[in-house]
């Protein structure tokens, strides 16, 4: 997933632009990015088969179609039941008629119901009902302005009226084109939402659509040309390895729908942050913040480095940091703690532990994250403007920052699901391996974070050192595809070996 990058607009809507995008993704289930006039085509199809079957006419068609949930193989059998025009909003039931009439409401000729002003340019839906433009447009632009989704189920502005008001209307009095560019993006994503095959990508501002073009299975993730990366299935932020049930399962925890409610809520969301992001210092207890997304924690008071994950001390933790990730390493030294106190309590501080120790590894990936992207995206555009102005670099490709920058955020994310993964994970020797993994691709990222992130860089930059930065650069290099190396082996192998492991009922 590209997060940094030049000339980028996270938009893509021009045709000439889409032939360029157009694209099948190797991985996975191959899939085809394409534009609304492409799911246009495909629901044409289905309607002109449900005319064909239903010998209904094209309006009525639609909404038996909608109704039916665009399943093509139902419209076959669309007369096996008398109540299905009902169901659909196409016609009103005896009920309904009598219920109308007891209520003094029947059509008035060439008066408007609602405005009750006479004219000829009325229309009615197959209830009779009658109303002039003026109301109608009135009506429909109410709809699209404040509750789109409902628009293509919309009824007919008669009140105890069941019929479906046509989609044709909305065409007709809808002249803006915001409001009809919301009815489209409605009219077809209530098409796709009944086809396993596409998808709309979740960017707002992007106009591409997904379709899959195999029966083979499903890619898990999608980069789109306009930078978002999202599940297919679920079509929320890319997730893997945590399957999308967990992910929702693991999101409904108390603590992290706080944290998420207090996040949107909250004018100034940099106060939740530092809230988030700030640990007291192991050797002289004040406390720090984290600014820059990185776990390596010098203390401008004392001077004594730590850990800010598992809030050890550097120095011992640099000897074994796989210990920093391990879930029974981190809950024995608690246990241990706990045994001291009291024996009984060992049980219950297990279960609060499971929740405290990957609720805060998750939300300290989630806020790197942050930090990544607001502060230290800020340096590194910073130091590439300064390289561009000095003779000595120019010629240097500063791509490798990007790509850097881009890595350490893709592997920040793929551990922030890790730890999802891992809270769902049974206890057994696959969890030892699970985290083996998980600590590689947490060491060789916090090294690539470190080094892009140092002053020597600054040091080269200042000094107009070219021979010491291309070695700088090349180190930098070296170490991106190994981070690739080990984030593809702990999603396949999460995949593949794990998640057969995940726990349903630890949260039951």
């Amino acid at each position: 997933m590209s997060e940094i990058h030049e000339n980028s607009s996270g938009s893509v809507n021009s045709p000439h632009a889409l032939e360029s995008v157009q694209k099948i993704i190797s991985e996975g289930r191959p899939i085809l990015f394409i534009d609304e006039s492409e799911i246009k085509i495909e629901r044409e199809k289905a309607i002109q088969k449900a005319i064909e079957d239903t010998l209904l006419e094209r309006d009525d068609a639609i909404l038996a179609m909608i109704y039916l949930g665009w399943n093509t193989n139902k419209s076959e059998t669309w007369y096996d039941n008398e109540e299905n025009k009902i169901r659909a909003g196409i016609e009103l039931s005896q009920k309904t008629k009598e219920e109308l009439q007891k209520a003094g409401i029947e059509s008035n000729g060439n008066k408007c119901l609602i405005c009750s002003e006479k004219n000829e340019d009325l229309s009615s839906l197959n209830c009779g009902h009658k109303f002039c433009s003026d109301c109608w447009k009135k009506y429909l632009q109410e709809l699209i302005n404040n509750n789109p989704l409902n628009c293509i189920r919309a009824k007919c502005p008669q009140n105890g009226c069941t019929c479906i008001v046509y989609e044709k209307l909305f065409q007709k009095f809808l002249s803006d084109e915001n409001s009809l560019k919301r009815l489209r993006r409605v009219i077809y994503n209530d098409f796709i939402s009944n086809n396993a095959d596409f998808k709309k990508c979740p960017n707002e501002s992007c106009d591409l659509y997904v379709r899959s073009i195999s029966d083979h299975t499903f890619t898990r993730e999608v980069d789109c040309p306009c930078k978002t990366l999202f599940c297919f299935q679920c079509l929320k932020e890319a997730h893997r390895p945590c399957p999308c049930e967990f992910v929702e399962r693991f999101m409904n925890l108390p603590q992290i729908k706080e944290f998420e409610s207090r996040s949107e809520n909250t004018e100034n969301y940099n106060q939740i942050w530092l809230e988030m992001n700030t640990r007291q210092c192991p050797n002289c207890r004040i406390r720090i913040e984290k600014i820059d997304g990185c776990n390596y924690m010098l203390c401008a008071k004392c001077g004594k480095a730590f850990c800010y994950a598992c809030e050890r001390e550097w120095e011992s933790h640099s000897e074994d940091h796989f210990n920093c990730n391990r879930y029974g390493d981190a809950l024995r030294r608690r246990m241990e703690e706990a045994n001291r106190i009291q024996q009984n309590l060992n049980s219950e501080i297990e279960r609060n532990f499971r929740n405290d120790f990957h609720i805060r590894r998750y939300l300290n990936y989630k806020n790197s994250i942050y930090a990544c992207k607001t502060i230290f995206e800020q340096k590194l555009r910073e130091r590439v403007r300064l390289l561009e102005n000095i003779e000595e670099f120019e010629k240097i490709d500063k791509k490798f920052i990007y790509e850097a920058f881009n890595t350490i955020i893709d592997s920040k994310r793929t551990l922030k699901y890790t730890y999802i993964f891992g809270f769902f994970l049974k206890n057994t020797n696959k969890r030892e391996f699970f985290e083996h993994l998980q600590g590689l691709l947490e060491y060789f990222t916090e090294q690539l974070h470190k080094l892009i992130l140092c002053e020597n860089m600054d040091i080269y930059i200042s000094n107009r050192n070219r021979g010491e930065f291309l070695k700088y650069k090349q180190e930098i290099v070296d170490k991106i595809p190994v981070i690739n190396k080990y984030k593809n082996s702990l999603i396949i192998d999460a995949e593949d070996n794990f998640s057969q492991d995940l726990d349903y009922d630890i949260l039951n």
